[in-house]
Order: structure tokens, then sequence, then C-alpha cells
């Protein structure tokens, strides 16, 4: 029993583990084939070393009229482009949890395939498929509010019913019925039951009839 529950509890550690670096080896590859937009990176880095070089000149207190118009402008426009930035993010956002969505719903139906057979492969799949569809589902609640973000959770979540349904309730079900079909019926046993009384009947019949035959 003991050796059992180890092995048990390896199994559920190994298919604990198997989704979690499913989910970041999908993150890490769509984070490097698709990466976001970065056009706006060197204007506020330039912003913030010109920021940098005027307060280093002197104490907050010392420093000119002139230089203080020009750190509240340079405040502003660093504003102005972290907003721009944050705009252009959000297709960005949309479509890398359109992709993370693609690749979970990949993983549980690659969980679907021989899971009987390979039980610990295919339980790690679907806790990669689970995470990974919540970390797209992540993204475009964190960069989008308009009813795009709304369609998005629609399509995850039908997909997610669907195939828990493929694997929990539809392969149960399919595997009662065909476990079912090879135990025989009450009518069956009844017709049964009825044949061999019919056949007993013809027995004794029978054997009344030699035991005349060998009496004359």
């Amino acid at each position: 029993m003991g050796d059992m529950g180890r092995s048990a509890g390896l199994r559920t550690i190994f298919s604990f583990f198997l989704g979690l670096m499913l989910t970041v080896f999908v993150g890490i590859g769509v984070y490097t084939f698709h990466p976001p937009p970065k056009q706006f990176d060197n204007q506020i880095r330039d912003l913030e070393h010109r920021e940098q070089g005027i307060r280093s000149s002197g104490p907050s207190s010392e420093l000119s009229g002139e230089d203080r118009d020009q750190l509240r402008e340079i405040s502003s426009q660093r504003r102005d482009l972290a907003d721009a930035a944050a705009e252009a993010r959000k297709p960005w956002g949309i479509s890398t949890s359109i992709i993370l969505i693609m690749f979970s719903t990949a993983a549980l139906v690659v969980s679907l395939v021989r899971a009987d057979q390979l039980l610990v492969i295919s339980n790690g799949l679907l806790l990669g498929g689970v995470f990974t569809m919540l970390y797209g589902v992540g993204w475009v609640v964190a960069t989008d509010t308009s009813i795009t973000r709304f369609l998005v959770m629609t399509v995850a979540l039908v997909i997610t019913v669907g195939l828990g349904y493929a694997r929990f309730v539809h392969r149960v079900t399919t595997s009662s019925l065909a476990s079912g079909s090879a135990i025989p019926t009450v009518e069956g046993l009844e017709d049964v039951e009825l044949r061999v009384c019919d056949l007993e009947k013809r027995m004794n019949g029978a054997a009344n009839a030699l035991g005349k035959k060998s009496d004359e």
C-alpha cells in the first residue's frame, strides 16, 4: 500500500510539473516570436536621459526656471508616450491572448488522445492546457476592456466546456455502455431460463420413453 501511494503521489507531482513546464514553454515561445511593440521605448528612454541630465546638474532648489520648464515638458511628453504605448499594446495583448488560447486548445485536444494508456502524460497536458488558457485569458483581461474581451472569454469558455465534456462525460458514458453491453439483461436471462427448462422437459421425456422400452 505504501508503494502504491508513493507511486500515485509521484504521478500527480509529475503531471503538475509537466503542466507548468508546458505553460512556461508556450508563454516564452509566444513572447519570443510575437514580442510586444517597442516603437515608443527609445523615445521614453531619451526623455528619461534628458531628465536625469537636468536633475544631475544641481539640487532641485538651485534649478533655474528654464530647467523647471524643461522638466515639466519632459514629464508631459513622457505621459503622452506612455499612453500611446499602452494603446499600442492593446491589439498585441488581444492577439497574444488568442494565440495562447489556440495553444491551450491544442494541448487539451492532445490530452484526449490515448488518455487511458498514457494517463500521466495526458493529465500533464490537460493541466498545461488549463494553465495556458488562464494565462491567455489574463492577457486579454489586463489589456482590453471592449467587447473583444467578452468574445475571447466566450470562446475560451466554450472550448473548456466542450473539451471537458469530451474528456470526463462522453468518454465515461461510452465506456459504461461498452461494459454494459457485455452484461446480459434481465429479459435475456429469462429467455435463457425458459430454454433451459424446455430442454430439461425434453430430456426427461426422452428418458421416460427409453425406460418404458427397456421394461418391455
